[in-house]
């Protein structure tokens, strides 16, 4: 357990989408799908004209629809996890950077827990690997976010470095493949950091 006592805090990590790093990954196993909100997509330099038409529909908590601006494919990397992700491009303010759902979790065979705050999966050698979420995913002006609020108390947790090893519900989601993968231009990949205001247009 990387966690000691009680909390609602989703599951954040900071990877890279290219070679452009993203804070706010967002792990969500209750998502059917992988979204990037709009401000994310226009800071790489993603052309609008480079997403992909879609007719799907994107229904939250509330019932109501949202259709997507379209979907692209992505390289996506969380420290040593990489992985092929198609996200869904929405106009829409978001906590999240990005959001990764359950195609990719299931594709990688990712067991995300929100509890102890770390997710395992399987390398490409057989070992087990641990991947440890953000403490601090939330900076200066971006405060302002609700989830933010779940931030603010200290926990107490492994201080101890991220082992490498370890001795010791729902069905996936079929997705159409996207035809061609979108590499960035060598100026979007030349950035170091990507830190997003979220009260960006």
């Amino acid at each position: 357990m990387q966690v000691k006592g009680k909390h609602d805090r989703p599951l954040y990590f900071t990877g890279y989408i290219g070679s452009s790093e993203v804070s706010r990954i967002q792990v969500d196993p209750e998502s059917a799908l992988s979204i990037m909100p709009r401000r994310v997509m226009q800071h790489l330099g993603i052309p609008t004209h480079r997403l992909s038409a879609t007719q799907t529909i994107i229904y939250g908590f509330n019932a109501n629809g949202t259709c997507p601006m379209g979907k692209i494919k992505l390289k996506c990397q969380i420290r040593d996890l990489r992985s092929e992700v198609i996200c869904y491009v929405i106009d829409a303010d978001t906590s999240y950077n990005l959001l990764l759902g359950r195609p990719l979790i299931h594709r990688n065979s990712i067991v995300p827990s929100t509890l102890h705050q770390v997710m395992k999966y399987t390398d490409g050698d057989g070992k087990v690997q641990i991947l440890i979420a953000e403490r601090h995913p939330f900076k200066g002006v971006e405060n302002y976010f609700t989830y933010s609020l779940l931030y603010q108390d200290s926990l107490m947790t492994d201080e101890n470095p991220q082992p490498k090893e370890l001795d010791s519900d729902n069905e996936a989601d079929v997705e159409p493949e996207v035809e061609c993968l979108w590499e960035l231009n060598p100026l979007v990949t030349s950035i170091n950091k990507l830190n997003i205001n979220n009260t960006a247009n």
